[in-house]
């Protein structure tokens, strides 16, 4: 049965050629640490029949409709148990299950507590059940690389290639914006990708094998720029780069090739919706083929999102004032409030961009006042904008430490540190958010004059730092320094300063501000 927006699936192949290439894999697997963890049988996934696909679609029903009504909850929930039953429900299941883990982020959720995590274990012998939590765990926190990693994991023990298409240029995307990794987590994803990108091969979808081979090659690139001398880095991208030349030019050569041209165009935009440059001409076609979506489905919360995501790709800004305003008739139709909560997001990328533009033509030109001037109008009002938008979003999730220290920042730009000071104090609770809001309630109470408020809560802040050399680190103990200095803690604050330049020698003014106390009382008094 092919789904929608994939090659064709090839239904029966030859039994030989399954049983080669289930070999080849559980061999792979054994070596490459995909297989199983304990020394056990592999989970085998059970065969996905007519019967698992309308059960799964019940789910997916169900999980619509709670979307629709802003139960993000309910409806990761529901979208991972139908992804049980149907794994590589691509169209149908994994990208509505994105739209709503996204939408659930958006709206303030937290990711899943230790204990709600623990009682979602992926590591047992139940493949179904494994899979289950693994999406569900995802669906509950998409950002986190252990919960990626643990989809694609699953998907390769269980030579669920359809399935490690999809979440193995997901896993990359989190890979490029993480920090960096222990070298075996960038190893086990490319020996995964790897392997079910053959395994897509041996079952003639070259398409979906280009694919995932193209996923393992960024990968390893990410590998290799964290570690550029990795040898093992460099010999993950050569091998996934020569097997995809080898099924390109199969693909171009084969049968296969000529069927794929009755579904390239669908194939060319699945691929170039997670593309950040397109020409204008291309971006324009996903937009409008994104709007027919949605036209058809009005009441689909994800095809807005998606249409509103096209229109924001190429920065036009008529595009995205389109993009609000559909949000906000939506918003104002259904009272479903991520509609109104993308539309602020996209005014807040559009007066961000502003402020970069402003930036780049002060740079250009330093002595031009009025430049300056516009520059210091247009960022108070951007400030002011943002108060408001993260005040709203407080009145509809006032437990939200996020918006808190979103709220909080600003207001101590603004220099309304009264009002700042409770929100980051409460947002201080947050492990998140604990040093951050800490400094910046330290830099109020040092503005406001309380220099031993300051103090006090500086110093607190770095001695639980794990790390002094990080930024938040160097800030703290340099706003520290300042607060002990400007207490008259003369002495306290040369050993500050004399800390902080060991560790960053040219950081702000430290080195200077310590020379000229070291001027004014030579013998350190």
């Amino acid at each position: 049965m092919a789904i929608a927006g994939h090659p064709p699936q090839r239904s029966d192949p030859s039994a030989r050629g399954v049983r080669r290439c289930q070999l080849s894999m559980s061999k792979r697997g054994e070596q490459s640490g995909v297989g199983d963890d304990g020394g056990g049988a592999v989970p085998i996934f059970p065969p996905v029949d007519e019967r698992a696909r309308a059960h799964a679609r019940k789910f997916f029903e169900h999980a619509r409709k709670a979307a629709d009504t802003r139960n993000y909850e309910y409806a990761v929930e529901l979208y991972a148990q139908g992804l049980a039953q149907w794994p590589d429900a691509v169209d149908e299941g994994l990208k509505p299950l994105r739209v709503v883990a996204t939408a659930r982020r958006l709206d303030g959720s937290k990711p899943p507590s230790f204990l709600k995590a623990r009682k979602l274990p992926v590591g047992g012998k139940d493949a179904t059940r494994n899979l289950n939590n693994a999406l569900h765990l995802y669906g509950l926190d998409p950002s986190n690389v252990t919960y990626l990693e643990h989809v694609l994991k699953i998907a390769s023990r269980a030579r669920l290639f359809r399935l490690a298409w999809w979440v193995a240029p997901v896993l990359t995307e989190a890979f490029d914006a993480a920090k960096k990794l222990p070298s075996e987590h960038y190893a086990a994803a490319c020996d995964a990708m790897d392997a079910m990108a053959e395994l897509a091969a041996e079952l003639g979808e070259d398409a979906i094998a280009l694919d995932t081979f193209q996923a393992c090659i960024s990968t390893a690139q990410i590998w290799a720029r964290h570690e550029p001398d990795s040898m093992d880095a460099q010999r993950a991208r050569s091998s996934a780069s020569g097997k995809c030349a080898i099924v390109k030019g199969k693909f171009d050569k084969t049968d296969g090739f000529v069927d794929s041209i009755r579904d390239a165009d669908r194939q060319q935009d699945i691929r170039d919706r997670d593309k950040k440059v397109h020409t204008t001409e291309r971006a324009m076609q996903l937009v409008e083929k994104a709007r027919l979506e949605w036209e058809a489905d009005h009441e689909s919360a994800g095809k807005l999102f998606a249409l509103a995501d096209a229109m924001l790709r190429g920065e036009d800004e008529d595009l995205e004032n389109e993009a609000i305003r559909l949000l906000e008739a939506q918003y104002e139709s259904t009272h479903n409030y991520a509609y109104h909560a993308k539309a602020d997001d996209i005014r807040m990328r559009q007066t961000g961009r502003h402020r970069l533009a402003l930036l780049a033509k002060r740079k250009a030109d330093p002595d031009n006042a009025g430049l300056q001037e516009a520059l210091q109008a247009q960022h108070a009002g951007q400030l002011e904008m943002e108060v408001g938008i993260f005040r709203d979003r407080l009145v509809h999730y006032p437990t939200e430490s996020r918006f808190k220290f979103e709220l909080g920042s600003r207001l101590f730009q603004l220099r309304h540190f009264d009002d700042a000071i409770p929100y980051l104090q409460q947002a201080a609770y947050d492990g998140r958010f604990r040093f951050e809001s800490r400094l910046l309630v330290g830099r109020c109470f040092f503005e406001k004059g309380f220099n031993d408020q300051a103090i006090s809560t500086l110093r607190g802040a770095v001695s639980e730092l794990e790390s002094n050399g990080s930024k938040v680190a160097l800030e703290l103990n340099y706003w520290l320094g300042r607060s002990l200095e400007k207490g008259g803690r003369t002495q306290d604050a040369r050993g500050v300063y004399g800390g902080l330049i060991q560790i960053d020698y040219n950081y702000r003014d430290a080195r200077q501000r310590l020379e000229q106390l070291a001027d004014e009382d030579p013998a350190g008094r």
